[in-house]
């Protein structure tokens, strides 16, 4: 299982010394080599890692980074869809256009799809209660894991920190003053005709963002914070003279760094149609949801039909 420790740990014998006490050096090691020596064999033995590791066919890289992941990583089901792909620059043009991002100024129903692609639309996934354990959680009466009901895999309902990321940088997206004004309209719960009706079948009950609420801003701020120190990106960017622009003291940076980066749509297919995809809408309400109560949060719509749209 992608939990297990793949190797275990075992003391080496210990030799009994003269005095009838124990002794940790090994009966072969009788020698004194010159520290000299001893410096110079551990210096070639890395020097050959690195050069087995360079020379190796890509394939060999990708699964040594792999294996590397699973150790350093807190453990995941996801880790069977992580791949690496070949060391790349980032394209950090400052004034690019893709399809997450418009020219500046606009407004463009295909950049709001592309975004929810890679955040709430990615959907939740399923994990079982031995691998709850295993990632040190806890609950309370109050504050139950929530489970997923039986028809649809059963097990607690999970999203990946990615997507859960991505939605936060999506809120601060819109929340950003040029962007406000268009945004700030959505009713709660209720996503505007004009911008989400080219979802079809919704698969959230909720809009995709509180953008002009500061709490979630807030927190979204906090989460990525901690999310970048925590990686710590180490990774040098360099500056570079512009020197067809003499009004300019200082240097200017270049964002385009080399990085070996994760397959991110090898990891997005997994999310969504792999063994442990689960739509929001199958993953079952809060036991304690009562629609009646007022200001409650709509039902899903049935199977097939569109969500209805409007201003409160």
């Amino acid at each position: 299982m992608w939990w297990k420790l793949k190797s275990s740990y075992e003391s080496l014998p210990q030799s009994e010394g003269k005095a009838g006490g124990t002794s940790t050096s090994a009966p072969w090691f009788t020698h004194r080599w010159p520290r000299s020596t001893v410096w110079l064999g551990l210096t070639n033995l890395v020097t050959l890692a690195v050069l087995v590791y360079n020379l190796s066919p890509i394939q060999s890289r990708t699964d040594f980074l792999q294996k590397c992941t699973e150790s350093l990583s807190t453990i995941s089901p996801a880790f069977e869809a992580v791949k690496y792909k070949a060391p790349e620059h980032y394209n950090a043009e400052f004034r690019q256009t893709n399809k997450w991002r418009g020219p500046p100024g606009t407004h463009s129903n295909d950049v709001d799809i592309a975004w929810h692609e890679i955040e709430l639309g990615a959907g939740g996934i399923r994990v079982t209660a031995e691998e709850l354990k295993l990632l040190n959680m806890t609950d309370s009466p109050e504050m139950p894991f929530h489970k997923v009901p039986d028809e649809h895999g059963g097990g607690y309902l999970a999203m990946l920190e990615v997507f859960h990321l991505l939605h936060c940088l999506n809120s601060l997206r819109m929340g950003l003053f040029y962007n406000y004004e268009h945004y700030q309209f959505l009713d709660e719960g209720v996503p505007d005709e004009n911008i989400y009706s080219h979802f079809g079948e919704s698969d959230i009950s909720r809009k995709p963002t509180r953008a002009t609420e500061s709490d979630d801003t807030d927190h979204c701020i906090d989460m990525l914070r901690m999310n970048l120190q925590c990686q710590g990106d180490v990774t040098p960017a360099l500056f570079v003279d512009p020197l067809n622009n003499p009004k300019r003291r200082d240097a200017l940076p270049n964002w385009s760094s080399m990085h070996t980066c994760r397959d991110f749509d090898a990891i997005l297919d997994w999310n969504k149609h792999g063994p442990r995809s689960v739509r929001w809408r199958d993953a079952g309400p809060n036991p304690s949801w009562d629609p009646s109560v007022e200001g409650a949060e709509p039902p899903f719509p049935p199977e097939g039909e569109k969500e209805e749209h409007h201003h409160s």
